[in-house]
């Protein structure tokens, strides 16, 4: 446990001694605050959704109330602050007006935005909190799939039914995915996308879900709408974690699609290398670390001009 998660839990429990807070709720993950009708998603709305999405949907919910509970405690002023501020500059919504989605945004605030050698999330606290209450066991799990999701680059190996087949390009496992958004693509794309895992073994889902709308990394200098090219992400790979030995690649690479080389690297790539959109997926091109790749970085505005 960190030095944030044990202010919070001693706070929490000076405001129970003092009844400013209604436990139980917390305990049972409920919203006790007026305004925050708007995040709770009815069990009925829930059953319209495939059934291992509606699991994540109803534990963001959740998280996203306790969030909003948590974000005004002075120890989690670090996390707000820079969670604030990167809202300010990404604006987090859908095309056109920005190409950081909600589903992404939140994800990255929530689970891989992080302070302090630790790095403590809004997700580590509130597992920490919700295990300190004894909260519910089910829901403390789900939190914990989330908290240690991550972004991956993957590519697309074809169709089985309504589920796509990926392969992350480092790790090598291949997964069968359920995609909400609709989009199915085609063999060989390259997609940058979060995955959750079936997080009950017991109820033998067989798939994960893509809880974020998929990112299709394309060829600008190809044919229209060309995939981007597997050797290009090999080669930044290899630049990225040439340092690392061989038996700790996948752990580095872990940390690197979770963290970046900074809090805003992947978030300025999405912002840079963003293309176009459809209603279903998102397209990006260029390499994080080749400036001149991507459509939107000041390398490229400089270069037409427009700066």
């Amino acid at each position: 446990m960190g030095p944030i998660s044990k202010k919070v839990i001693a706070g929490f429990k000076k405001a129970k001694n003092q009844k400013i807070i209604d436990f139980k709720e917390l305990k049972e993950a409920k919203t006790y605050a007026q305004g925050l009708d708007k995040t709770v998603i009815s069990e009925d709305q829930l059953s319209k959704y495939d059934p291992l999405h509606a699991v994540y949907i109803y534990a963001q919910n959740k998280v996203s109330v306790l969030v909003e509970q948590l974000s005004n405690l002075p120890a989690l002023s670090k996390l707000t602050d820079n969670l604030e501020q990167a809202d300010d500059i990404y604006l987090p919504s859908s095309p056109p007006r920005s190409p950081l989605t909600q589903s992404y945004f939140t994800c990255w605030g929530f689970f891989d935005l992080c302070v302090g050698i630790k790095k403590e999330s809004f997700g580590t606290v509130i597992i920490d909190l919700l295990k300190n209450i004894k909260a519910d066991q089910g829901l403390i799990k789900i939190i914990e799939y989330m908290q240690n999701s991550r972004m991956g680059i993957f590519i697309h190996r074809g169709n089985i039914d309504r589920y796509v087949i990926l392969e992350e390009l480092i790790t090598g496992e291949e997964v069968k995915v359920f995609v909400p958004a609709g989009y199915q693509g085609k063999e060989n794309e390259i997609w940058y996308v979060r995955l959750m895992p079936a997080p009950f073994p017991e109820l033998n889902y067989g798939y994960s879900v893509a809880f974020t709308t998929p990112y299709i990394l394309i060829d600008l200098d190809g044919d229209i709408g060309s995939s981007a090219k597997r050797d290009d992400w090999e080669a930044f790979f290899a630049r990225n974690l040439k340092a690392v030995r061989e038996k700790d690649k996948i752990k580095t690479y872990d940390s690197f699609m979770k963290y970046g080389k900074n809090k805003h690297f992947w978030n300025e790539y999405i912002f840079e290398g963003y293309v176009n959109y459809e209603a279903d997926m998102i397209m990006l091109a260029g390499i994080p670390d080749i400036p001149l790749s991507m459509p939107h970085s000041e390398a490229s505005q400089r270069e037409r001009g427009e700066i």
